[in-house]
């Protein structure tokens, strides 16, 4: 229903109650004179006038059941039933009988709309003219103790004089809320693409201040981990300086596996903090988690904990593998920062284990992240991988590891990434992601537009 509608039915229900009071009273005079004047009274019947009360009744809970259009449909009947029977037997003119039928046309007309209005104007017209008619010339008889001469036709005039006045007032009241619902709408339209637009600006800067975030987080790792970085490579360098003085060939050998570990842990940052991320090429999982291994060792060694890695296969993926070298180390760091909140004393096994593995088809590859650490609750692991939600503190971290790891996950390798966890028992973290079977046809390991270095 809408606000016309229930307008109207506020209307009717008002009238209605109106009419019960009124009909009450009236009967009660009625029945008052009937009693002190006996036989000799002329007027309305008791018991006809009785029924009104009871009618108005019926229609009022009609209308508070549901029905309203009916219930004004009635109550039109029922005043024009009842005036046109005083109209013949009284007499046209009487007053009171030209007052209630203008009554029936108004009302008539808000309640069920001009045409409406019209129709019931033409029907009072066509009664009261003949009616008026015959009574004028003695061919219907009144009960009335004067004349009344007065001219039904101005009177029949006069109706649809009100009826046009009405049908104005019902015009305009149309036509101001017809602009009014205009307006609502317009200016609901423009809340909407008001909210879109904020919406999506909101959006574009999380976006944007997510990406900066994370590539601020990436110099905020580094810098935790250049320390015992470089403090590893001057040892590694130094030990080629001290070999030097052995014999040729061991020294040689010695050298060249030296400068092999100072590769891989200069390959380990470069992976870190390379920007070029995107870049997709067919890589071994195994061999980007023993990187991401290389580039956490410090941390491990600082914090005592054992990373242990475990792998059934080497499976082999194509995709962007700096997104994947990200997603370990974000896992890896969680997995040993979760020992730094226990109680000093504790005697529980400070070790990260990793494990990757492949289904029995080899379709899916599964790596697993676990620890032994303080662990999540329940109402923490819902949001662990909200953006900027942390429970370190300020200084140890951003809020956004987890989260982007979770977005390079499901977005860039279109695969899963749940979080399993008990108080004080420990943390795991599990990525499934889906393994192609060869690089596209215009690539051969690496995208056509470029290769990465």
């Amino acid at each position: 229903m809408d606000g016309d509608e229930r307008g109207k039915e506020q209307v009717l229900n008002i009238i209605l109650i109106g009419s019960i009071a009124t009909a009450v009273a009236v009967d009660g005079v009625i029945f008052g004179y009937s009693l002190a004047e006996g036989s000799a009274y002329r007027g309305i019947p008791f018991p006809f006038f009785s029924l009104l009360p009871a009618a108005f009744t019926l229609i009022y809970v009609l209308s508070r059941r549901g029905f309203p259009t009916l219930a004004s449909y009635l109550l039109i009947i029922v005043y024009m039933t009842a005036n046109s029977y005083a109209a013949y037997r009284w007499g046209v003119t009487l007053e009171i009988v030209l007052i209630t039928y203008a009554l029936i046309i108004v009302t008539a007309t808000i309640l069920r709309g001009a045409r409406f209005g019209f129709f019931i104007t033409g029907a009072i017209a066509a009664f009261i003219l003949p009616v008026w008619y015959a009574q004028f010339h003695g061919i219907i008889p009144m009960d009335a103790s004067e004349d009344r001469d007065a001219d039904a036709l101005v009177f029949a005039i006069l109706y649809f004089l009100i009826m046009i006045v009405a049908w104005l007032y019902d015009r305009e009241v149309r036509r101001s809320l017809a602009r009014a619902q205009k307006s609502e709408q317009a200016l609901r339209e423009e809340r909407d693409m008001l909210e879109a637009n904020v919406a999506r600006r909101t959006e574009e800067l999380r976006i944007a201040q997510i990406e900066q975030m994370d590539q601020l987080g990436r110099f905020a790792e580094l810098g935790q981990l250049s320390s015992g970085l470089f403090h590893d490579i001057f040892n590694l360098l130094n030990a080629i300086a001290l070999r030097g003085d052995e014999s040729e060939n061991p020294a040689l050998e010695s050298a060249y596996g030296t400068t092999k570990q100072i590769k891989n842990f200069m390959e380990a940052v470069h992976h870190q903090i390379d920007h070029r991320d995107s870049i997709k090429e067919e890589f071994s999982l195994s061999e980007r988690v023993e990187c991401a291994l290389h580039l956490v060792s410090r941390k491990a060694q600082q914090s005592r904990v054992t990373v242990a890695f475990a792998r059934e296969n080497d499976a082999r993926c194509f995709n962007a593998p700096l997104k994947f070298h990200r997603v370990v180390v974000n896992l890896l760091m969680n997995a040993i920062e979760s020992y730094e909140g226990l109680p000093q004393g504790d005697s529980r096994e400070r070790v990260v284990r990793v494990v990757l593995a492949t289904d029995g088809a080899g379709t899916r590859a599964f790596l697993q992240v676990a620890d032994n650490g303080a662990g999540i609750s329940k109402e923490i692991q819902e949001k662990v991988f909200e953006p900027f939600f942390t429970t370190k503190a300020r200084e140890k971290g951003t809020g956004i590891g987890l989260a982007v790891a979770k977005k390079i996950v499901e977005e860039d390798f279109h695969g899963t990434i749940a979080v399993q966890s008990a108080e004080k028992r420990g943390t795991a973290f599990t990525v499934a992601i889906p393994l192609a079977d060869a690089p596209p046809e215009h690539g051969s390991g690496r995208q056509a537009h470029g290769t990465h270095s």
